[in-house]
């Protein structure tokens, strides 16, 4: 493995949750979000990435996601992001996992802050919009 490195930088993100009701006092929703990555330090070559990220939230036992950062040269990062819960200014944690072209074999983490700006419900179905702030984390390539 090379050397660790370090990236900073922001994520802006969009998309929808579907919500299924668990009784009175506990909910479960699948979230679909996309939006553009901007890092300060590049990650194999690049700074500018579009995410897709898809997840299931257990208001009982938190959320888990799995996103995919494309390159404009097509090359992909894949992660794993966990987080208590994806409301106005939750801790989320993540892996980088894998990836493609310059990024195959990348392995690393991430951290990040959520901040909401928009939620519009639409009966089961809730649009939603936010941004990562403080993102940061480490990563190594083979």
């Amino acid at each position: 493995m090379a050397a660790e490195r370090s990236f900073s930088g922001s994520w802006s993100a969009n998309g929808d949750k579907e919500i299924l009701a668990m009784g009175d006092a506990r909910e479960a929703a699948i979230w679909h979000l996309s939006g553009h990555v901007n890092l300060a330090e590049s990650i194999a070559g690049q700074s500018d990435y579009w995410a897709r990220c898809i997840g299931l939230v257990d208001t009982a036992t938190g959320g888990e996601f799995r996103c995919l950062w494309r390159g404009l040269n097509g090359q992909e990062i894949f992660l794993i992001l966990q987080a208590e819960q994806l409301s106005r200014e939750v801790q989320v944690h993540g892996e980088l996992v894998g990836g493609s072209g310059a990024a195959a074999g990348i392995s690393g983490t991430l951290e990040f802050q959520w901040s909401t700006l928009m939620i519009q419900r639409r009966g089961d179905k809730i649009s939603v919009g936010g941004y990562a702030r403080e993102l940061s984390g480490s990563y190594q390539l083979p």
